[in-house]
């Protein structure tokens, strides 16, 4: 994350602590195995460029691979958008999950102060520990070592690091990844040892393959969900007809939302009503964590102001649903969101039966490749 970014957020942390931080994908702006090429990475400078200050020349392909999965083509720079200047480099596996490692190569120290004070502000909400010089200590009880100066969690992330060695800050952001706190740090403490030996990798050579990739997967971005569930489709999969035709959305979304109203089950008794809407179209499962995450936080904001408890209580799956999605759970908002593939689709409704039921038609109507 580049230092005047980060400003940029602490400053809405200081206004908003306890709303959730949109990845950083989301402030710039799958399946790569259609093949950008061998999984391997550029071999020399001669051939590729220099790696002087390229954010890829810090970990290596098959670390990265062997933590998170197998890659579906090299690392790229760019956040969300294939980018040959970005100071991010993307790494992305075959089953749509990514990590970004963003570098300051200058300016570091200022940087990792913006982090202490956002942490300040949201630890109380979201997160326990205890930053030390070269450890921390972090509240699932793991304590972090590695060849830093300083190391500390994110504010409002539950996934990422940052890092200080001298006045060069590492910042690895594994949001939807499986990786534990342990594997993340080893990951980070490889960077942070490569910043005066970087790697022979250019990160820009990836990047028009990746933008090919990337502008076929942007179909999604122009979908109109009023015509992917139309209203016979609609009225089958909540087995109510609807009391009107389906409704464009007026959120965020755009085309990509929809909303549905049923008639009238009985006299007296209010229409259901549905908010149907493909929120991702790439790094879905990266907002889906992010969702998750601020639940938990306000679950434990919550918890803790009424029993004083900061314990963290045991996993609960009761919410995630068995379905044609690669994972779903109940969103911060009533009703229910799924990830299949790159794509995040979310159902805004207080009834969770026919909420469920329009997320799988959507899901199986976005069709294969998601």
């Amino acid at each position: 994350m580049k230092t005047r970014r980060l400003i940029t957020m602490v400053a809405a942390l200081a206004l908003a602590a306890a709303c959730n931080s949109r990845d950083r994908s989301q402030r710039t702006g799958s399946n790569l195995a259609q093949r950008l090429g061998a999984n391997q990475d550029s071999t020399s400078d001669a051939e590729s460029g220099s790696s002087d200050r390229d954010p890829c020349s810090l970990l290596d392909s098959t670390e990265v691979a062997a933590a998170i999965g197998a890659l579906s083509a090299p690392p790229y720079r760019g956040s969300f958008k294939p980018d040959a200047d970005a100071q991010s480099c993307r790494y992305d596996t075959k089953d749509h999950r990514r990590i970004l490692v963003s570098v300051d190569w200058d300016g570091g120290a200022a940087a990792m102060k913006m982090v202490g004070f956002g942490r300040k502000l949201t630890d109380p909400i979201a997160k326990q520990g205890v930053e030390q010089m070269g450890t921390t200590v972090l509240s699932t009880g793991d304590t972090l070592t590695g060849a830093w100066d300083q190391v500390a969690q994110g504010p409002m992330q539950c996934c990422d690091f940052h890092a200080l060695k001298g006045d060069r800050h590492v910042e690895l952001d594994w949001t939807g990844t499986r990786l534990t706190p342990k594997t993340a740090g080893a990951l980070l403490d490889s960077a942070v040892q490569r910043l005066d030996h970087p790697l022979p990798i250019n990160g820009a050579a990836g990047v028009t393959a990746a933008m090919a990739v990337y502008a076929a997967e942007a179909k999604d971005s122009s979908l109109v969900m009023c015509d992917l569930i139309p209203q016979a489709k609609a009225e089958a999969l909540l087995g109510h007809p609807l009391a009107k035709p389906p409704e464009p959305g007026h959120g965020a979304a755009g085309p990509r939302e929809c909303d549905y109203t049923t008639v009238l089950a009985a006299p007296g008794v209010i229409p259901r009503e549905y908010d149907l809407s493909l929120r991702s179209w790439r790094d879905g499962v990266v907002e889906f964590e992010g969702d998750q995450f601020a639940t938990g936080a306000g679950m434990h904001a919550m918890r803790r102001q009424l029993t004083g408890s900061a314990a963290s209580p045991a996993s609960d799956t009761s919410g995630h649903p068995p379905g044609p999605w690669d994972i779903a759970a109940e969103s911060p908002s009533p009703g229910y969101e799924a990830v299949k593939g790159g794509a995040l689709l979310k159902v805004a409704s207080l009834d969770k039966a026919g909420a469920l039921a329009l997320l799988a038609g959507a899901v199986q109507a976005l069709g294969p490749g998601h």
